[in-house]
């Protein structure tokens, strides 16, 4: 996965090993499925939610990383 900034925009690349649109599709049907879960097991067993949290830089890296 990458993520590319530019002035006005940014993109998010990822490499799916199969078909781009059916990978899609599916990773946002996944996360819609377990932000809408009641079921807390579920949604520690996904870590999907710390997984992104995790991958968030803070304010001062996110402004270089557009440099």
């Amino acid at each position: 996965m990458s993520v590319i900034f530019h002035p006005e925009k940014y993109i998010i690349e990822v490499r799916t090993g199969s078909s781009p649109v059916e990978n899609w599709l599916e990773t946002q049907n996944e996360i819609i499925d377990l932000l809408q879960s009641e079921d807390a097991q579920q949604i520690n067993k996904g870590c999907c939610l710390e997984l992104l949290r995790n991958m968030l830089p803070d304010l001062e890296t996110a402004k270089k990383m557009v440099k």
